[in-house]
């Protein structure tokens, strides 16, 4: 999925402003900047494309991520 809209805004929320057809159904996000975890405390910035940055990646983001111990690692190819 690509990470934000056409304009750089944020495709992940913190509320969907759009009609639901599932609730808390997901529980990870691929996209080209990264994968994220859906947890109850929040998303978990898990892997971190190597182009990319956290700054780059929570400007993106809407919701404040959050840092697994030891951070991020690379995401694979």
């Amino acid at each position: 999925m690509e990470h934000a809209t056409k304009d750089g805004k944020p495709k992940i929320l913190k509320k969907c402003s759009l009609p639901l057809t599932g609730v808390a159904v997901v529980d990870h996000i691929v996209t080209e900047l990264g994968v994220m975890d859906i947890t109850p405390d929040g998303i978990v910035l898990k892997e971190l494309a190597p182009d990319a940055t956290l700054e780059q990646i929570q400007a993106v983001t809407e919701p404040k991520l959050i840092l697994p111990l030891g951070g991020p690692v690379p995401m694979l190819g």
